[in-house]
């Protein structure tokens, strides 16, 4: 067993009423109570998937939200039933969504793992080891720049502690004195992994020195010595001194989850630790004390189970999801144009798409204008990333907004990528409008799982209750000499991930236009800009406006071929067409501007007019959006009307290579697009 050397609370006198420590046996009890409930539900086919169950852990889920105000929020993990139900969640609505069904608390989207209730502060359970501290650590972000007092509990097991989240969330939260308390409940295993086998060190809150933050040990068997803690660190971060590591020492009787055959551990240490059960313990204490009989706490234990079984019996009649329903919350849509946000930032009356006029910006001065525009109207959207502030970006981008909004909207921040955008996320769940930038497309590679696996499925696994309004700006693509890890296009691994939208816009035009419709959403999306775009020049109106997402442009029209494209293609497409124009082949060019939605109309009705479609694109052919376009204009009633195969052209299956010329070679260039585009006019492909 795990050397406990802390002096029991449980013989410290606290300032707290005879009522409130009954409320938490109370709770102690319907917790156990309902996991051996789902246990056995589990156990008789009633439930889908898998349980992670918490008996034994009791007491750090109910000393630790007891510490906290009822607006306070916390986030939570895949071993969260404790947590949802001593959060205030409704036991009926969490049983509904373990059965599945659609009076579920997230309408049997979820399941045991998400549970999330984000009216009572609940920001979610989390399928993923340590995935919601960089969630915390954007909540507690959230937090300190709409100057309220609330507190962020964030949950996690000890195996999340050797995870890069923890140190990078650790860390962004103490320089930032963020106002969150990380609770590690270290129930000894991280599934088989015992934890004297995962650290050099003895401790979890060893750690908390190289944050230069409190760390403190407790005893996870004692209500009290988890309340104390807890209470204390919500203090201090209540008054703005920053966050604090407390380590609960606890133990789950029960295994990883249900299939574990629990190999790994003995059966006398499970009973060793059986032998403190804390609500035993706290039960015991109470009626030492005088305050419970033992017919009381007797109960207090049938009033628990009896309330469990109550909500089982209304949950397994209610209603399954239908069907039907399959794809609702997915994203948050805004029909109206233009949209909701946009009219509260600028007014009812802000233009669609409106002339381009003659005044003109770089690509990187319309991004710039968008952002400083969206910042003066509305103080929720800030910017977050490496690199943003004094030095304006990687590229510029930012350049000289710091000095017009200040650092606290104009965030600089540590090289921790995926905490990065997992604090965007947090900041976006709890009221704020941020626009995270990578310093290259490629650097999203370390934040897949807060972009792929967090912002685009909360809403959804959440039941359509949760808003995600996060823009992350990826710098992309090859023509700077950077080589391979500095020049890719992965926009369609994004257009694979639901409840993400892609935007790439081609022209500064549609750069601004485009980058406040994105502000604009209530979901994640990635906004992809190409490097050699960046000082390109053209028209942009200078009031705000917005360009529709989903919306292409047909920027040149033709009768012969249909060549489509997006990003700096388009440029590239346009060139080719004159010179395809003088050999008389007419290419009508259409700018797709965003990816997902796309805009199959306006390709079906070109396609219908020439008979031949080319689609062109950096990225490597084999897995690109191309294929997909393609695929659905094979499936349109596009089809009846071509007189040749749909082309793609690509770049090359090649990571992007540092020579000039082998760099080039690698990715589309005009000349081969004139050629595919002639040969398929002239009906030699």
């Amino acid at each position: 067993m795990h050397d406990i050397s802390m002096v029991s609370t449980l013989e410290v006198a606290l300032d707290l009423p005879r009522e409130r420590l009954i409320e938490w046996l109370y709770q102690m009890h319907l917790i156990r109570a309902f996991e051996e409930t789902v246990e056995q539900l589990y156990a008789a086919g009633k439930m889908h998937g898998t349980m992670h169950l918490s008996i034994g852990q009791e007491a750090v889920a109910v000393g630790a939200i007891a510490a906290l105000r009822p607006d306070d929020y916390i986030t939570s993990t895949h071993r969260g039933h404790g947590h949802a139900i001593a959060k205030g969640q409704d036991i009926r609505a969490m049983l509904a969504e373990l059965l599945g069904k659609e009076t579920g608390v997230c309408r049997g989207r979820g399941g045991s793992m998400h549970l999330a209730d984000l009216e009572r502060g609940n920001l979610g359970a989390n399928g993923i080891v340590a995935g919601g501290i960089p969630i915390a650590v954007g909540a507690g972000l959230s937090i300190r720049m709409q100057g309220q007092d609330r507190v962020v509990l964030c949950l996690f097991g000890d195996g999340a502690a050797n995870h890069g989240n923890f140190h990078e969330g650790l860390n962004m939260a103490a320089i930032w004195r963020l106002p969150v308390v990380f609770l590690c409940e270290n129930n000894q295993y991280a599934m088989s992994m015992p934890i004297r086998k995962a650290m050099a060190v003895p401790r979890v809150a060893d750690r908390a020195a190289a944050y230069g933050i409190p760390g403190e040990t407790v005893d996870g068997m004692d209500v009290l010595a988890v309340y104390r803690a807890v209470r204390a660190a919500v203090e201090r971060a209540r008054r703005g001194e920053g966050p604090t590591l407390i380590e609960a020492i606890t133990y789950r009787y029960k295994g990883h989850s249900k299939s574990d055959r629990q190999v790994y551990r003995t059966k006398e240490e499970v009973q060793a630790w059986m032998a403190r059960d804390p609500i035993a313990r706290f039960r015991a204490w109470l009626i030492a004390q005088g305050w419970l009989s033992e017919a009381e706490a007797a109960e207090i234990e049938a009033r628990a189970r009896q309330a469990v079984e109550e909500a089982l019996q209304i949950a397994e009649g209610d209603p399954e999801p239908r069907v039907d329903q399959l794809t609702e919350g997915v994203y948050a849509e805004d029909p109206s144009m233009p949209p909701l946000w946009i009219r509260q930032a600028f007014g009812s009356g802000t233009a669609v798409e409106p002339p381009p006029g003659t005044r003109e910006l770089s690509y990187m001065e319309a991004l710039r204008e968008a952002m400083a525009q969206a910042m003066a109207a509305d103080e929720r959207v800030f910017l977050m990333g490496e690199d943003i502030g004094v030095y304006g970006g990687a590229f510029g981008v930012t350049q000289g907004l710091i000095e017009r909004f200040g650092p606290d909207r104009v965030r600089d921040t540590p090289i921790s990528e995926n905490t990065i955008v997992g604090a965007g996320v947090g900041a976006a769940l709890t009221g704020m409008r941020p626009i995270v930038e990578m310093q290259f497309m490629d650097f999203v590679t370390l934040a897949m799982e807060q972009t792929v696996l967090q912002a685009a499925k909360v809403r959804y696994m959440f039941g359509g209750k949760a808003r995600v309004p996060l823009v992350l700006r990826l710098p992309g693509g090859s023509g700077t000499g950077a080589a391979a890890q500095h020049s890719e296009s992965l926009e369609a691994w994004f257009v694979h991930v639901p409840g993400l939208k892609v935007v790439a816009p081609a022209t500064p035009y549609d750069a601004k236009g485009l980058l406040l419709a994105a502000l604009a959403e209530e979901n994640p999306v990635i906004f992809v800009e190409h490097k050699l775009l960046y000082r390109t020049r053209g028209p942009v109106p200078e009031e705000p406006y917005v360009v529709p997402l989903g919306r292409a442009a047909v920027r040149r029209p033709g009768r012969h071929v249909t060549l489509v494209a997006y990003s700096v293609m388009v440029l590239r497409a346009l060139e080719a067409a004159e010179r395809l124009a003088a050999e008389g082949i007419e290419a009508e060019v259409i700018d797709l501007r965003t990816l997902k939605p796309y805009d199959a109309e306006t390709v079906i009705a070109s396609v219908r007019k020439t008979g031949r479609l080319l689609i062109v694109h950096e990225a490597p052919r084999l897995g690109g959006f191309g294929g997909e376009l393609a695929a659905a204009i094979a499936q349109s009633e596009a089809f009846a009307y071509l007189e040749a195969p749909i082309v793609r052209l690509g770049g090359a299956d090649v990571p992007i290579p540092y020579h000039p010329r082998l760099e080039r070679a690698a990715v589309p260039q005009v000349e081969d697009i004139v050629e595919a585009a002639r040969r398929l006019a002239r009906l030699e492909i």
